[in-house]
Parts: structure tokens; sequence; C-alpha cells
């Protein structure tokens, strides 16, 4: 049974953060008709749970389903309006996270802030499948419990969830192709942005075949050191490392969908099995037939 700090609340006007690493707002209502236009100076993540509602960032509509999750960067604009009638109570979980908490929860490796960093650029409404969906859900409800617990290591467990939930929606909206992403980007985009999407749209169609620095370069005629720079900037990684990343997270997925391991390895081109192999372990920290058997299928 779900302890009464962990219900839903009507909502209320919210007072900006302050002095804080984050906030965390679950609220239920009925005719609550129009959310005034706001904006602040930390990252928004919204999951909808329920409710006809169109939402507005910047200007951009955004129409969406149970289940969706839409990403505010820090001094956009943004406002909904709940249609009603149907007598379907909106009800959402609502995240707001300082710029410096995430970057304090980031890696050398990972840097957490790039998902919304990056939204304007693919889509700042994301749509999950179904198994993530409830796995999103889960995670921002133990958050807010744990947000309100004075109980021992409720506090880095709370830290422990956002976490992850942060690793999972990157996973999913550019390492996987398990999200629904719309390439038609958010906003006008500038020269460097506009290369940057086309580049993530290229390596998405050709990510079951080699995919060389050289040969971006000369598709999009720009240099190696541009595409480096811009693609950092925009990404916070290098392009190459994005390519690896990507193919070694889809991999990981195919494996653990009972996949053959060498066949899986051949399947993102990664030249020999010896190659695949340590990058799987360095990227994961195992190797692929003991992550294999941890996911409850057979090795090879």
């Amino acid at each position: 049974m779900l302890r009464d700090d962990s219900l839903p609340t009507p909502y209320h006007h919210k007072m900006p953060m302050q002095f804080k690493n984050y906030d965390i707002f679950y609220n239920r209502d009925y005719n609550l008709g129009k959310i005034v236009p706001n904006q602040h100076n930390y990252y928004e993540f919204y999951f909808l749970i329920s409710g006809n509602v169109t939402y507005y960032i910047e200007g951009r509509k955004y129409t969406l389903e149970s289940g969706d999750i839409l990403l505010i960067s820090p001094n956009q604009k943004h406002w909904a309006f709940i249609d009603d009638s149907a007598s379907v109570p909106y009800e959402r979980y609502v995240l707001w996270l300082s710029l410096g908490y995430v970057d304090s929860l980031s890696s050398d490796r990972t840097r957490l802030s790039y998902i919304f960093q990056t939204s304007y650029i693919i889509s700042q409404q994301i749509r999950l499948s179904g198994d993530l969906m409830h796995h999103i859900n889960y995670l921002l409800k133990r958050i807010f419990i744990n947000s309100k617990s004075q109980s021992y290591g409720s506090d880095l467990l709370a830290n422990a969830y956002i976490s992850e939930l942060l690793v999972h929606l990157a996973q999913s909206s550019l390492f996987s192709t398990n999200g629904i992403i719309n390439y038609e980007p958010a906003k006008a985009l500038n020269k460097d942005s506009s290369l940057v999407l086309k580049v993530l749209k290229y390596i998405e169609d050709h990510i079951y075949e080699p995919i060389h620095i050289d040969s971006l370069c000369g598709c999009f005629f720009v240099s190696r050191s541009h595409l480096s720079k811009i693609f950092s900037e925009e990404l916070g990684l290098p392009v190459y490392r994005y390519i690896m990343k990507k193919k070694l997270l889809l991999a990981r997925q195919d494996i653990a969908d009972g996949q053959d391991i060498q066949t899986v390895s051949e399947k993102y081109s990664f030249g020999n099995y010896s190659s695949f192999y340590k990058a799987f372990c360095k990227e994961f920290g195992q190797n692929p037939q003991n992550f294999k058997k941890g996911a409850g299928v057979d090795g090879f």
C-alpha cells in the first residue's frame, strides 16, 4: 500500500527552487484549465500520467499522450492547456534539477545534462516504449517518496534514482531506438546545430555499417576538427564516442534479447570479435558472456 506522502496533491503555484539540488511534484487535478506561462533557471523534467494536455515550449506546440516526457531547459517559457471535457484527471510528475546538481551526478564519461541541452535539436517531447515508460514512472515515485522521507539513506536513494532516471532517458533518446524521436527541430537552428542533427540522422540510418569519421566529413563537406568541435559542444562527447556508445548499447540490448554474441558483433560491424569484446568490457565493466548470463540468457 502506498504511503500517504506518495499520493498526488492538487496543483498549487510553486515558488521557484532556491538553494536546492532538486524538487519534485506529483499533482492530480480536475478542471484546471490553463497553467500560466512561466520560466526558470533550472532543468525541468515533465512526465504525463493522464489527461488531455497541449503543452507549449517557446511557442512550439506539443500534443501529449500518457507516458510522454517533456524536457525543458533553463529560461525557456512554457505553459499548458488542459481539456477537462472527458473528465480525465490531469496527473503528472514534475522534477526540477539545478544545473550544478546534474553536473555533480555526471562523470567524465557520462554527462547527464546533454539530454536537456540537445533536446532543442531533436525534440523536447519523448515517447517511450511501454516497459521503459512504466520503469520511469516507478523511478519518479521512488524519487518522490525518498525526497519527503527523513529515514536513513533516503537522500542517497533519491540521488541514485535521479541518476538512473537520467541515464535511462539518455540511452533511450539518442543511444537506442526505443524512444519515438522527432527529428524535426523544435526551432530554427544555427548552422552548426543543423549539421549535428544531420550527422545524428546519418548515424541512425547507417548504424549497422562501419562509420568512419573521414567518411562523415566527406559526406557533409566539413573538416574533421570542426565536426569534432561542434559535436562535443552540442552533445558533450566526441562523434566517435557517440557512434561507439550507440552501437554498444544497441548490441547489449540485442544480447539481452537472446541474440548470439558473435552475430551481434558482426551485425554492428565491429570489424572482429576481439575489438567488440574489448569495447564492451571497457563500456560496461564486464564481458559479453557474463552480461548474457546475468541477463538470464544461455551463453554461446
